[in-house]
């Protein structure tokens, strides 16, 4: 999963009906009588990773309800944030340290409930590389996508002696070049390098690294949060729903996802369900964001000179649509 900074592609919608009694009972959507409608835009190619977004519709088909949810397929030349920003989806998925970055840079845009409470974002090596700490990526060729977490990555373990390219996914590159470092997701592209029968040793940017931006965050607008409160809340309560489904039982979400990328691989989703839920990547509880890892993260970036130390982070984000 990858977003770049091209700002185009619109790869397909879904557009389906969901019913205010998946949204949970402490916070149920408009009625009938008064219909809503939200899009929702992601941030690649549907997969398993957005899984919670995708049940949250699936799982809805077909039922009386006041909200319509259009949910936007990404793909490579997607970046949700300035594309909401500008009013071309009413929400978005990133990771937290982009909304924050974005917030300081003037766009108004707002987090309004987590995904991911541990990030997906790993690096892979060659097993006979014997790498097992970030500090031993030094004399390496480093694999990356200009990132926060790259940035904090280099300057938190002094690596000033690694060759950086820009990262392209491409797992023959890896396989071929023994030296070769890869960010990667610790679901889909660890299952790649798994059945290619290369042997890895990975380390977690959250568990290893020491820096944990909840990730793929659903955001929206000042605006949209001014005007449209009862549109967030309900928007909010159904993702969190989707993600426990999710949990669950991946299935309904599969359904989503394959029908809206044909060309999703079904033993990746699967295998990527699976660490999902094993790894407890979503947390105990869902959608939950705290003061004390904005702050963290708010710290970790003035760090790298990526924000103000004085930069306040509650703007960046608000925990008023959690259901009670």
């Amino acid at each position: 999963m990858k977003v770049s900074n091209v700002f185009t592609l619109l790869a397909s919608a879904a557009v389906i009906t969901l019913g205010a009694t998946a949204c949970g009972s402490a916070a149920a959507g408009p009625s009938t009588a008064n219909p809503q409608s939200a899009s929702i835009l992601m941030n690649y190619f549907a997969q398993a990773e957005q899984g919670g977004y995708w049940d949250a519709m699936e799982n809805q088909t077909g039922k009386d309800a006041g909200l319509t949810l259009e949910v936007k397929q990404g793909g490579p030349g997607i970046q949700t944030i300035p594309q909401v920003a500008a009013g071309q989806a009413d929400f978005g998925i990133a990771n937290a340290d982009e909304v924050m970055v974005a917030r300081k840079n003037g766009l108004p845009i707002v987090a309004v409930a987590g995904a991911y409470d541990t990030n997906l974002f790993c690096m892979m090596s060659h097993k006979s590389a014997g790498i097992t700490d970030f500090s031993q990526l030094n004399g390496h060729q480093v694999s990356r996508r200009p990132a926060p977490y790259f940035d904090y990555l280099k300057s938190h373990f002094s690596l000033d002696a690694i060759e950086e390219i820009n990262f392209t996914g491409s797992m023959a590159d890896f396989k071929r070049n023994d030296n070769l470092v890869q960010q990667c997701f610790i679901t889909s592209d660890v299952f790649k390098a798994s059945r290619e029968g290369v042997d890895i040793n990975v380390l977690s940017v959250a568990k290893d690294g020491g820096y944990n931006p909840y990730g793929l965050l659903l955001f929206t607008t000042d605006k949209v949060v001014k005007e449209k409160p009862e549109l967030v809340k309900s928007v909010v309560a159904a993702s969190i729903a989707g993600w426990k489904n999710f949990l669950a039982d991946p299935a309904d979400a599969k359904t989503a996802v394959m029908a809206a990328n044909k060309d999703t691989d079904p033993a990746i989703f699967d295998a990527s369900a699976k660490t999902i839920k094993a790894g407890g990547y979503l947390g105990s509880s869902i959608g939950t964001m705290t003061d004390e890892r904005w702050t963290t993260l708010r710290d970790q970036l003035a760090s790298i000179g990526q924000l103000p130390a004085d930069f306040d982070a509650k703007s960046a984000y608000t925990t008023a649509f959690m259901p009670k």
